[in-house]
């Protein structure tokens, strides 16, 4: 056990320690997390209005739907004006931390970012409406009408000078991702080689520094837009159509996998165990794979439609990570343990609110091989237990964004919008990892462990 524990030592640390300090994977993590005021308000919006439209529907309550309609509308305006929204924040966000890392005017660099995203996703929305019933010659009847044209019983309309709702939203992420890099880093590197505007010093600094970033910005924007210029006429195609159908609907649909949700789980776990912050090192993935299921699964929640995935970032969090109650559930059970039973007194309350960090470096689980089994296998038995769970229709995906501190049990229950369901799942997968944890438990009452 020890051999293989130094094996693991040897060869994974190094790796987790240059992923977790590569530069642009930190400036990535981030700006995910930059856009969690905007993302948490918007989701907390979209989970009042289960609370005054879609509970009480189901009760027949529409007295109370109708003296709450203005209330709902106040939230379904704050949600498009957050998660609706949600790669138009990212892109600044993005555009801000990649200035950090070059020790440049971040909010230059976050607008020069926010413009060239607004570049490559178009200025036109186009709609196509089924006219089997109309009468007459659809083809004569709009004949020379700009942006209209007939294909059988078929009129496509677009519509230019608009920005597209649905390439701001979760479907723009990746290409949020790519054109901010490109953007933020040319407009950085050339501020950092002083291709300025030179000013005299006698200029205050608040009308200096905007001044100082017209060149890089002129050159930033204009190297994006020449390529997005390029690649729309070669491939006949927006750029952020072809991301979404290239990379990020492939890499979406491999996340959904049983085999990759398990997987990422096991080595957030095993960061973790080294002592590395697991839930830093993976944020890249966790936040740009599975966050954006998320979203997309909040936005189809919010309209009504299905919803397209089965297996989100909080999903996680909810019946996944509170592992470390099932553990100290069996402490208090089985343990004769007097350290073990006086750690899990003090980790109590913070597990309770998901602060696992007291019952990880004080029992520790950090570097304990005595418990490295249990801990890498509660979150691939809980994962796929879930998994399987929202899979054959069990229970309710993940459609909402709850608050980290949220308790276990609850939340799941408002992960899933109220599904009661989640409630047992919850039961169950806590119930697993008190069982797993608890042979390993009890062999702990052998160590010699000073009272």
């Amino acid at each position: 056990m020890h051999k293989f524990m130094d094996g693991l030592e040897k060869y994974l640390l190094p790796i987790a320690n240059k992923i977790g300090n590569q530069k642009f994977l930190v400036a990535l993590r981030d700006s995910f997390i930059g856009t969690m005021p905007a993302v948490m308000t918007g989701s907390l919006a979209l989970l009042f209005n289960a609370f005054l439209v879609d509970i009480p529907g189901q009760f027949g309550w529409t007295g109370f739907i109708n003296s709450m309609t203005w209330l709902a509308d106040l939230n379904s305006l704050i949600f498009r004006g957050t998660v609706s929204v949600v790669s138009l924040i990212f892109i600044f966000s993005l555009g801000v931390n990649v200035a950090k890392i070059y020790k440049t005017d971040r909010l230059s660099s976050g607008i020069v970012a926010f413009s060239a995203f607004i570049i490559a996703i178009g200025n036109s929305v186009s709609s196509t409406f089924d006219l089997t019933q109309a009468k007459g010659d659809l083809s004569a009847m709009f004949k020379g009408v700009e942006g209209l044209s007939v294909h059988g019983h078929k009129l496509s309309v677009t519509v230019t000078g608009l920005i597209p709702g649905a390439q701001v939203n979760s479907n723009g992420y990746f290409t949020a991702i790519l054109i901010g890099f490109l953007a933020a880093i040319i407009f950085s590197k050339i501020m950092n080689k002083n291709w300025t505007i030179k000013l005299p010093d006698s200029v205050p600094p608040a009308i200096a520094t905007p001044f100082l970033s017209i060149v890089p910005a002129f050159i930033s924007l204009y190297v994006v837009g020449i390529f997005i210029t390029i690649f729309n006429h070669i491939t006949g195609e927006l750029l952020i159509d072809w991301i979404y159908k290239v990379l990020q609907t492939p890499l979406l649909g491999m996340s959904q996998n049983f085999f990759a949700v398990i997987a990422i789980a096991v080595l957030t776990q095993l960061f973790w165990f080294f002592g590395i912050h697991g839930g830093n090192v993976m944020a890249p993935i966790m936040e740009g794979v599975f966050g954006v299921a998320l979203l997309a699964n909040l936005d189809a929640y919010q309209h009504h439609q299905a919803i397209p995935y089965l297996w989100t970032s909080v999903s996680y969090s909810a019946f996944v990570w509170y592992a470390t109650l099932g553990l100290l559930i069996a402490i208090f059970w089985q343990s004769h343990n007097s350290h073990y039973r006086e750690v899990a007194k003090l980790g109590l309350a913070p597990v309770l609110f998901n602060i696992g960090e007291p019952v990880m470096y004080g029992l520790p689980t950090v570097l304990n091989p005595l418990l490295f089994i249990p801990f890498i296998l509660c979150p691939a038995v809980l994962s796929g237990v879930a998994y399987e769970a929202t899979a054959l229709g069990w229970v309710q995906p993940v459609t909402q964004n709850i608050t980290w501190v949220m308790p276990p049990i609850l939340y799941g229950f408002f992960a899933t919008a109220f599904d009661w369901r989640s409630i047992v799942l919850s039961l169950v997968n806590l119930a697993l990892a008190t069982f797993i944890y608890l042979p390993f438990v009890k062999m702990a009452d052998h160590e010699k462990v000073a009272d």
